[in-house]
This record gives C-alpha cells, sequence and structure tokens, in this order.
C-alpha cells in the first residue's frame, strides 16, 4: 500500500470509527478506583483533553486540551496549577513530555514545532519548523525526553517518523520514515522509553505497538488491526508498569490492553460507554508512582484511575 493509499485508508477506517462500527459498547472494565473530572473550563474540568504526561515521580500528570489548556493535577486528582499555550488559533497540541529536571515539553501539533516550558508554566524555548527538512516537522504528535538529554519527537502527516534531538536540541537523525521497510510508521502517535532503553511507538494508523534501539534501529511490533485480545484499534498511547508489561490506550478500542513484553496480550480494560469502567475515545494512559494507571477519557471529559497491577483489573 503507498503511504498516499495508506493515509487515506487510515482517515477512512477513523471515520468508521466514529460513526459507531467499533467494538460494543456494552462492555465494561472493572469498577475504577477514582474517577475525576468533568465538561468545562475550571480547575479539573476539560475541553475534551488529548494529552496526559505522569511527572517523573509519579505524584502528578499534567493533561492539555483543546481549549490549549495545560493543567497539573496532583495523583488524587487535585488541582494544583494550569496555564494556557501562547498560540492557538492554528490548533492545539496532543503530546507532552516531561524531561528529567522537570521541565515540559509540548508537541505544537499544527505550529509544526515543539514548545519548552517550565514546571510553572514559563516558556522557555521553541525548536522545529514546519517543513519536511531535517529539524522540521509537519504535524508533530508526541515528545520522550530520555535520561541523558536526548529528545524524541514523533510526527505525520506525510513524513510519519521520529526524530531525535541532542540535549542542545540540534537534529540528530529521523528513524521510523517511509525508507524503514518494516520499521515504517503511520502516524505515530505515542512514544515511550522502556525501563530495557528501547523506544516503544504507538504506531496508530499500522495498529500496533513498534519498539525501536535509540539508535534507530527497528527491532520489532506486535499487534494487529482488531478487537480481540492482542489486536489494537488506533493504540494513541503507551507505557510501561513496574514488572515490564506495557498499557496502550486503545482510542478506536474505547480500552485499554496490557501486554507482556514480548507483545502477549495480558488482557484489557474498558468498553465503549458513559458510566464507570467505560471510556469515550481515550488518548492516553500513564502510569502513577504506586503502579495505578490514570486513564485519559478523553470523550467524556475525565481521568479514570485503575489498579494497574491487580490481574483482576484485566479481563
Amino acid at each position: 500500500m503507498s503511504g498516499v493509499s495508506r493515509r487515506a485508508w487510515c482517515a477512512g477506517l477513523a471515520l468508521l470509527t466514529f460513526g459507531g462500527c467499533g467494538p460494543d459498547s456494552a462492555g465494561r472494565g472493572a469498577a475504577p478506583l477514582r474517577v475525576f473530572g468533568r465538561t468545562g473550563l475550571g480547575a479539573v474540568e476539560f475541553a475534551y483533553p488529548r494529552a496526559m504526561a505522569i511527572a517523573r515521580d509519579g505524584r502528578s500528570m499534567l493533561i492539555v486540551d483543546k481549549a490549549g489548556r495545560i493543567q497539573t493535577l496532583s495523583e488524587a486528582g487535585e488541582f494544583v496549577r494550569a496555564w494556557r499555550m501562547p498560540e492557538i488559533d492554528a490548533g492545539k497540541p496532543t503530546g507532552l513530555g516531561i524531561a528529567p529536571d522537570g521541565r515540559v515539553f509540548v508537541a505544537e501539533t499544527h505550529y509544526g514545532r515543539v514548545a519548552i516550558f517550565s514546571p510553572e508554566g514559563e516558556q522557555l524555548a521553541t525548536f522545529g519548523a514546519f517543513g519536511r527538512a531535517p529539524g522540521q516537522f509537519l504535524l508533530p504528535t508526541d515528545v520522550e525526553v530520555a535520561a541523558d538529554g536526548r529528545v524524541f519527537v514523533a510526527e505525520y502527516g506525510g513524513n510519519d517518523r521520529v526524530n531525535c534531538f541532542g540535549p542542545d536540541l540540534q537534529w540528530q537523525f529521523a528513524f521510523a520514515d517511509r525508507a524503514a521497510g518494516e520499521g515504517a510508521t503511520a502516524r505515530p502517535q505515542g512514544l515511550c522509553l522502556a525501563r530495557d532503553g528501547t523506544l516503544l511507538v504507538a504506531d496508530s494508523c499500522n495498529h500496533r505497538i513498534a519498539r525501536y534501539a535509540t539508535d534507530g534501529r527497528f527491532l520489532g511490533a506486535f499487534g494487529q488491526l482488531g478487537s480481540e485480545r492482542g489486536e489494537l484499534r488506533f493504540p494513541y498511547s503507551v507505557d510501561e508498569l513496574a514488572d515490564g508489561s506495557i498499557v496502550v490506550a486503545e482510542f478506536g478500542n474505547n480500552r485499554v490492553q496490557r501486554f507482556s513484553a514480548n507483545g502477549q496480550s495480558l488482557g484489557t480494560w474498558g468498553g465503549a460507554g458513559r458510566e464507570p469502567g467505560q471510556l469515550a475515545y481515550p488518548w492516553a494512559c500513564g502510569v502513577l508512582a504506586d503502579g495505578r494507571l490514570a486513564v485519559l477519557d478523553s470523550g467524556n471529559n475525565r481521568v479514570q484511575i485503575i489498579d494497574g497491577r491487580a490481574g483482576r483489573t484485566w479481563r
């Protein structure tokens, strides 16, 4: 399938999913430990949140919504602070990353750049520009910052690749692009640096999780289009639990799925709907300090907290 036809097919399937051709809405996961958030523009209120990042100590979360507002919440869902992106007319961010020193990296998707803020919301720098050349972006989707200061930025819209920048924010190389053969991505939407030093990529329009060495070598992938266990439908976010298992937020299946490190499904949580234990187009999930899992229930404008470690959570 060509790059153009693959993107067209991806967009068409997304419309089918929104139109009600996704999985049965009757499914429901185990009761969440906590649910917080509602529709609105106040504290702990959201206008369709589309990205979440967990602080390095696992004690707080940052969430950005379509109002262009970034909120910091405690792990219990208490409001800490908020700020707005300086520019939002062209569109709002879809990706967040937190550096080891606490700086917040924001994928300004529709501006072709990444903005960097202090933990309190002071803008410190930007890098990137709209384009196809090295160091430029079309539609950046997510940012992951390594312990050594390297910055990985995923993008789509024609580039469909992952870029590596040095600690000085100078572009170094790109990978997972059209020239990567079986390692090529189609809308890489989410990034996670695993404990073994490899980079996990939510390769959303290929309906899989791909793994790369941080030098760009493709190491393998798991998942294929579908709604059964072990299958994926538009995975938008990936994270790793303390035991090395992998959790994936599936935008198209309205669920979170847990996998072993080698890609074997260990169960799912969620199902399409509005009740606790159900989800509407989740964009992200992230692991808190004690192993609990925060799930960004985007279409319901809320966050649900589940026990990611417990076998009874996953069906």
